[in-house]
């Protein structure tokens, strides 16, 4: 859910120590994820031109990723907190595991009646703030530590939006600012779009009609003479939607700037051209996997104001275009299966198969909260102790717990924080099996039939230079009422229930005996015991709803 400032303040109210309080203002105001807080020490703040900043390091602390502004009280909270409890300026603010705070959070906010979130929304109402500051896109998504513009697009159609929109504006326009003729004028109408578009975009079930409802809407605004929507295959662009220009006008744009569409696309930076009639302003359109450009026919030259507005326009509209192809992707009827090769170096689940001369095959996989994955893993050649000792002191594994064990073999949780498959996740794939021996793991995917395959493969090999494409076949799903079942029960469950649910399953919750206990994947999953029930018998309920009532007359009773 999104957090507007009344529900923010509740959730501060709702904290009991001083620790928790300044847990949520880092996460709420600062911005900083639950694993960042934990790498903070005092001596990260600092102060520069009257303001505060914070370094923000990575995982071993040997590359500053980032800084972020801290509010004054903010910075004041944490100074008197690492005083008050004596902790040095190189000692650890927080001297426990990121995950360990983001449980912390999660019971904050447990305590908040009618609240709902996590630390992500926390994050989303920190960039909201600064958005409503008139703060640039661009600029939040450096304080944040966000990868993509796009990734603001979740803010916009908030219940708060129309604050939001007036303050990127920086509207406070005069009568005469609604004129054709005045930048301030094309910038509201640009504001109104996409405050249209926040609910009609949803509507689409295809990526041509996203593309075609937004061209459409955005060429009706006053001071917009057309527009038109592209997305690159291979070296050329393809025409996903024109509104208010012949086909072979756009042609001819691309022809004669096209070194202004290549460097847009390149940089991620507004582009504006004189077009013959007037200027063409052409917008990079970020998406998960490939590159596309919105282009305006305009009456007047856009000034900042305008072009703030339009990259959240165009993170909007790829915001769109990815979620309609990932749920395509859940429905379609054929897809590309790609199996990568991930040496030990890249894959905790090839480690082990090495350092322990066993096989080992992901049984499933759930993400949480933070970028992290639980994996659950099969190993056989094995004992549970040796396995957990070896996937401890591996990279980029947060924690471990043994779920079942057998002879020479055990059943395994293990969070994982920097893998292969969390990088095709985020190219929009699909994790199908991920199976290791001899040192070596074969991690298999799945993408919708018509994805970029080449922007997927990518995007896995550049993050993980040591993992290779081993083969690359398409394949068609069989027929069955599986997948539209899945796709209502999704329709029904959030995303926390439908992470918990998935999580139970594959910790062997529903298993007699248990596997796993309420308490043991609460601390897994990231919330309290409380929340997990909660979510788990609303899970339980909808899933059961699900299945009874789509039933056709009388089978349910067979």
């Amino acid at each position: 859910m999104s957090l507007d400032a009344e529900d923010y303040r509740r959730v501060r109210q709702a904290a009991r120590t001083h620790r928790e309080e300044l847990v949520v203002r880092l996460c709420g105001e600062a911005g900083l994820r639950p694993a960042e807080q934990a790498r903070v020490r005092p001596g990260d703040a600092f102060e520069h031109g009257g303001g505060h900043l914070l370094a923000v390091f990575d995982t071993d602390r040997t590359d500053e990723t980032r800084e972020t502004a801290l509010p004054a009280d903010v910075a004041r909270d944490l100074r008197q907190y690492a005083a008050s409890n004596g902790i040095d300026d190189d000692e650890a603010l927080f001297p426990v595991s990121g995950r360990r705070l983001s449980m912390l959070l999660g019971e904050v906010i447990d305590r908040t009646t009618g609240v709902d979130a996590s630390a992500t929304d926390l994050r989303r109402h920190f960039a909201a703030q600064l958005l409503e500051d008139g703060v640039s896109p661009e600029t939040v998504v450096e304080l944040g530590g966000w990868e993509r513009l796009d990734s603001l697009a979740p803010v916009l159609p908030d219940p708060d939006r129309d604050d939001l929109i007036d303050a990127v504006a920086g509207a406070e326009a005069s009568g005469s600012a609604s004129q054709a003729g005045d930048p301030a004028g094309l910038t509201n109408g640009l504001l109104d779009a996409s405050v249209d578009l926040a609910g009609e975009l949803g509507d689409g079930d295809r990526q041509e009609a996203v593309a075609a409802t937004a061209c459409e809407r955005l060429a009706g605004v006053t001071g917009v003479r057309f527009a038109w929507l592209a997305e690159r295959v291979g070296d050329a662009f393809t025409l996903q939607a024109i509104a208010g220009v012949a086909e072979r006008t756009v042609r001819r744009h691309l022809d004669d700037h096209g070194d202004a569409v290549d460097a847009a696309v390149a940089d991620g930076e507004i582009r504006q051209v004189d077009g013959g009639n007037g200027p063409v302003v052409i917008v990079p359109v970020p998406t998960d996997d490939s590159a596309g450009v919105l282009a305006l026919g305009t009456t007047v030259e856009s000034d900042g104001r305008t072009t703030d507005t339009l990259t959240a326009l165009a993170g909007q509209v790829g915001h769109a275009l990815t979620a309609v192809e990932r749920k395509r992707l859940l429905l379609a009827d054929a897809v590309v299966e790609l199996d990568f090769r991930c040496p030990a170096s890249a894959s905790v689940v090839a480690d082990l198969s090495a350092a322990l001369d066993c096989r080992v095959e992901l049984s499933g996989v759930v993400p949480v909260d933070d970028g992290l994955l639980l994996y659950y893993l099969d190993v056989e050649g094995a004992g549970a102790e040796a396995v957990m000792d070896r996937a401890e002191a591996a990279d980029g594994v947060d924690d471990v717990r043994v779920l079942a064990e057998y002879g020479d073999g055990a059943t395994v949780e293990v969070v994982v924080t920097d893998t292969p498959a969390m990088a095709l996740l985020d190219a929009g794939g699909r994790v199908h099996s991920l199976v290791a021996t001899g040192g070596t793991a074969t991690l298999t995917g799945e993408l919708a039939g018509d994805a970029d395959v080449r922007a997927a493969v990518d995007a896995v090999t550049a993050v993980h230079p040591d993992v290779a494409l081993l083969a690359k076949r398409r394949t068609d799903h069989p027929a069955e009422t599986a997948a539209g079942f899945r796709e209502r029960l999704a329709d029904r469950l959030s995303d926390r229930q439908a992470t918990v649910l998935r999580a139970a399953y594959h910790a062997g919750y529903f298993e007699w005996p248990r596997d796993s206990t309420a308490e043991e994947l609460a601390d897994s999953v990231g919330v309290s015991s409380p929340t997990l029930h909660n979510h788990l018998r609303n899970a339980e309920g909808k899933l059961l709803t699900a299945f009874f009532d789509d039933l056709p007359s009388g089978e349910a009773d067979r």
